[in-house]
């Protein structure tokens, strides 16, 4: 655990009076994951869905309940399952109506995945992710009101060389820590930043240029 850590855990001991506001702590920006217990609780959508609320804004696990409509002691118990696994934390302890309400955040801003291929089985964690984000993209549109930027969407491909790949993955990961680095604004709202390179499928993979034999035979095939 380091200094920083320390020092949260032992201020969040004291328990805050209920007219003072829990504010959000500077997290750290990144946490590789790379145990079994780890990828185990962050595999469940819920909890996942539990890391992107209390990623942003300290939360209680009653406040978590309401706002994914889910009975207080499921959330309770996934709280402490990514508690043991050293993916959320208590931050602060408040008294709200007599009684003293834990406030949790994430252990970092964002994850990097170190992933075994034991752990993963036939799931890739990058499919869950983009799964997750796919259901959180869908129920933005959803919700979308006259006013609201309308999330920005693209798919595009390119054919690059290893060396352009590398130079687009790095400026990719120079505007995820910019973004992460953002400070908050008390006033905004909270924006999802979607970002996924990879390879295309094998079928996508063709030759640029055609030869002549090449036309011939799809022009005999054809005939």
């Amino acid at each position: 655990m380091t200094a920083e850590f320390r020092n949260a855990d032992e201020e969040s001991e004291a328990v805050l009076p209920e007219d003072v506001p829990v504010r959000m702590p500077e997290l750290p920006l990144k946490l590789v994951i790379n145990t079994a217990q780890q990828f185990k609780a962050i595999g469940e959508p819920l909890r996942w869905r539990i890391l992107s609320i209390i990623q942003n804004q300290p939360a209680t696990a009653k406040q978590i309940a309401q706002r994914l409509k889910v009975s207080h002691g499921t959330i309770g118990h996934h709280l402490q399952v990514l508690e043991e696994a050293g993916l959320a934390r208590v931050v602060a302890r408040r008294l709200v109506h007599g009684i003293v309400a834990k406030y949790y955040t994430r252990t970092a801003r964002i994850f990097l995945f170190d992933v075994p291929p034991e752990v993963t089985g036939n799931i890739e964690m990058g499919l869950q992710i983009l799964t997750d984000a796919r259901d959180e993209y869908a129920e933005s549109l959803a919700t979308i009101q006259k006013g609201d930027i309308f999330p920005y969407s693209g798919f595009p491909h390119a054919r690059l060389s290893p060396e352009r790949a590398k130079a687009y993955k790095e400026r990719l990961d120079a505007l995820i820590e910019d973004f992460l680095r953002e400070a908050p604004d008390p006033d905004g709202q909270i924006y999802g930043l979607l970002i996924s390179m990879f390879k295309s499928p094998a079928y996508m993979q063709g030759s640029p240029t055609v030869l002549p034999a090449q036309e011939t035979a799809d022009e005999d095939e054809t005939r």
